[in-house]
């Protein structure tokens, strides 16, 4: 599991200097404010012989705190996007791909031009139809997702960057270490130690 972790947070690594280099912000900014960040390998796993009801949220409806977080193929769809229009969409990983997502931190510093994005994992019908075809074979029914959170070290400043520090931008995202954001954060949802 190290290995895999160490692959995809180098993916994670790789993703962010394309997108310092698609926005025209300084090369390796992103993977600077990454350095020793509390980066999160999180494999979790639902069995399917226990939780096969249509609809039933396996993760409900989120975003992620964290800068960017990236998936690999699940065994099993079930995995549902929001677009930035608000269309929820099936999330389709091909085989041998991997899903990167944005999380607030990213919002953050584009000063909200790239947004966190939303998803949830639910019991749907191609998951009852994958489930059904893994029972015919014999096949294990544990979804196991393997998703790493990439995150901006505790100490850094996430602020908006470059051509997102406008006015309107600073005053919606304003200074605040990367730390004490996701702090804030996890008291807003209830998770914090306190």
């Amino acid at each position: 599991m190290d290995t895999w972790g160490k692959l995809m947070l180098r993916a994670l690594h790789d993703v962010a200097g394309m997108v310092a280099e698609g926005f025209g912000l300084e090369p390796g900014v992103f993977q600077r404010l990454m350095e020793n960040g509390p980066h999160l390998l999180a494999p979790t796993g639902s069995d399917f012989s226990k939780h096969a009801e249509l609809n039933k949220a396996l993760a409900g409806f989120h975003y992620d705190l964290n800068f960017l977080t990236i998936h690999g193929k699940s065994r099993f769809p079930g995995l549902f996007i929001w677009l930035r229009d608000g269309t929820r969409a099936r999330a389709v990983v091909p085989e041998g791909g991997l899903l990167v997502q944005a999380g607030k931190q990213m919002e953050y510093l584009t000063g909200g031009q790239v947004q966190a994005g939303f998803h949830e994992v639910v019991v749907s019908p191609e998951t009852l139809q994958t489930i059904r075809h893994k029972e015919r074979i014999g096949d294990s029914l544990w979804r196991v997702s393997s998703t790493c959170f990439g995150h901006i070290a505790s100490d850094n400043v996430l602020e908006p960057l470059g051509p997102f520090r406008t006015p309107d931008a600073l005053e919606k995202y304003p200074a605040v270490e990367a730390g004490e954001m996701v702090g804030n954060e996890l008291r807003a949802i209830k998770l914090d130690a306190e």
